[in-house]
């Protein structure tokens, strides 16, 4: 065999192979004990993740996972069954994307719509079908519930404790653990007295039960954020009498990007001939998608206190919620909010809202009931109403602590952030938890503009920090605490420019007026360029080795000899980066 031609017919050249230190009679150790790992550099050891949820977060990683990663096992646990997440979950009427649909879906998976707002069975059926294209429902274990995590020092691995769809436990073990649950999918209820010994029917808009009629029925709809805008003028029209209670004023604005919408900000079909133009001219939907992303990106402006566009936002939903109760000064006077400006709480995007709650059969409360009875409720001036079913529109547990144990160095994520509140690394690390990452916890931009954009970067996010583990040997990595608290201490400050710092009651504070805020401070351009690539001097990193440059192999680079560009550094001929067949003629034509 002739050193030119490698070993057992690859093409490896004989001084790059395993064997070539005995060959060769070549060192392969030093006094101290170092030995170079005989292989070439970037070869990617094997790894193993556990990823929790296949709601919009799982699916994405999913599928950038098949293209940009290898030698890694993903194996996703959902509780659900079937995938979608939040689209799954959440079969109220009139639930929807306030979102424009071209720019609530993946850069990567474009798709037609038929609406401007889409409802949320076509955003599901979109997800849905993602995961069959694709074939992700290989990885995807449902019905399964992961019920803690935990971190040895040891083995430097996360054994996750699963709750199968027959009840019973068991473990599996990863490098690294990845918490895509979401943050709007541990429905609570409102805590009013004599709630749950209502004998009617009684539903969170989270836990719908379609199977229930409301038509002609007295309902009750307690709450004023986005599935209380959507299902009061959804169910309006066919109950007997509705009684909707809202007891925090709040901003009923148009939906995202309402210049490219209808009339008046209003939802519209797409025609036949508009769909065919997106579905045929690439050029032409992406300059559409890219011109409603960006007029969504500058709404981030209304939420800096003070300035002008601040003052236009209040200025003109204040005119538009006037208008659109029609003259009722009683209602506008108690719901328009006076001490805050709008973005203070999400903008709830409300088609139709208003107008239902000046109907002749909606009955709109602006004050704390008194309490619940086994037939209805007690207003709170001491009047009695019977109804037939309370559904709770009332949003979310969003104190961002996890819902099962995830212990790591003696202590429990749950209990750090019970008692001192949220702390994470751009939204993405928590410090001093090693190999965990998630999709836009605390310190996320999730104010404005669509979610799954976000998603896509710290996928891409984690998907760098994954290929640098493999390449470079590193056994663990987590953020700094000195970084993250220097990044807590500027969004500290940040945020005190921001609406978001007025005292309403948002989601953003976990419904408390004087919570804590845990926000992107930027907008979302800002944070997309932060976010390009990890900075890894914010991470402690540990290597497989003691020493950090084993990961320099033999000398040689894997490209030498998987078939990639030997010489990529100069320019690839045809855009890709493979090694090109050279014509050694060419100078001869």
């Amino acid at each position: 065999m002739s050193p030119l031609t490698g070993y057992e017919g690859s093409k490896v050249p004989l001084v790059a192979s395993p064997s070539a230190p005995d060959l060769f009679n070549w060192p392969r150790m030093n006094d101290r004990g170092y030995t170079i790992k005989e292989e070439p550099m970037g070869t990617k050891r094997p790894m193993k993740v556990i990823l929790l949820g296949a709601g919009a977060s799982g699916i994405d990683f999913l599928k950038r996972a098949k293209d940009k990663l290898e030698n890694v096992d993903v194996a996703c646990y959902e509780k659900n069954d079937d995938v979608g997440g939040t689209w799954l979950e959440n079969t109220y009427p009139g639930v929807a994307c306030d979102i424009p649909s071209v720019s609530y879906q993946f850069t990567w998976e474009p798709h037609i719509w038929p609406e401007y707002y889409s409802a949320g069975n076509e955003i599901w059926k979109y997800l849905r079908g993602i995961v069959d294209k694709y074939d992700l429902m290989s990885s995807i274990k449902l019905k399964h519930t992961i019920k803690g995590a935990e971190w040895s020092e040891g083995t430097s691995k996360w054994t996750i404790s699963i709750e199968g769809p027959d009840g019973e436990l068991m473990n599996d073990m990863c490098d690294i653990f990845l918490n895509g649950g979401g943050l709007l999918n541990q429905f609570r209820y409102p805590n009013i007295d004599g709630l749950q010994d209502f004998k009617g029917k009684l539903m969170h808009t989270a836990r719908w039960d379609s199977g229930y009629d409301l038509q002609d029925k007295r309902v009750m709809v307690i709450g004023a954020g986005s599935s209380a805008a959507q299902i009061v003028p959804n169910i309006q029209p066919i109950v007997k009498e509705l009684h909707s209670f809202i007891k925090s004023p709040t901003w009923i604005t148009a939906g995202f990007a309402q210049r490219f919408a209808g009339p008046d900000g209003r939802n519209f079909a797409y025609t036949d001939a508009q769909k065919a133009k997106l579905r045929e001219n690439d050029r032409a939907y992406l300059e559409y998608r890219k011109m409603i992303e960006a007029e969504m990106g500058r709404r981030f402006r209304f939420l800096m206190i003070g300035g002008p566009e601040a003052a236009e936002a209040r200025r003109f939903t204040q005119e538009e919620m006037r208008h659109k109760l029609n003259g009722n000064n009683d209602i506008a006077d108690a719901i328009i909010p006076k001490d805050f400006t709008v973005g203070c709480r999400r903008p709830t995007p409300g088609e139709g809202f208003l107008e239902a709650l000046v109907t002749p059969n909606t009955i709109v409360h602006t004050k704390q009931i008194q309490r619940v009875t086994e037939t209805g409720f007690i207003a709170h001036d001491g009047t009695s109403h019977d109804v037939d079913a309370i559904v709770c529109a009332t949003g979310f547990d969003t104190s961002w602590i996890p819902r099962f144990p995830v212990k790591a160095r003696g202590k429990n994520l749950q209990d750090v952030w019970q008692n001192q509140g949220a702390m994470a690394y751009l939204a993405v690390a928590v410090p001093e938890v090693p190999n965990y990452f998630m999709f836009a916890g605390p310190y996320g931009p999730l104010t404005v503009g669509s979610l799954l954009p976000i998603i896509e970067v710290f996928t891409n996010y984690i998907i760098s920090i994954i290929n640098k583990m493999q390449i470079e040997n590193i056994k663990s990595l987590e953020p700094k605490m000195g970084p993250s608290l220097a990044f807590k201490e500027h969004h500290d400050l940040y945020v005190q420019r921001t609406a978001w710092s007025g005292p309403c009651s948002s989601w953003f504070k976990n419904g408390d007026p004087n919570g804590t805020l845990t926000m992107y401070p930027g907008s979302r351009v800002h944070f997309f360029e932060l976010l390009r690539s990890p900075r890894y001097e914010d991470y402690d990193i540990k290597y497989m080795s003691d020493n950090q440059w084993e990961f320099l192999g033999n000398g040689f680079a894997a490209r030498e000899f998987d078939g990639r560009d030997t010489t990529f550094w100069m320019g690839l001929l045809d855009g890709h980066d493979r090694q090109p067949q050279y014509d050694e003629n060419i100078l001869l034509y």
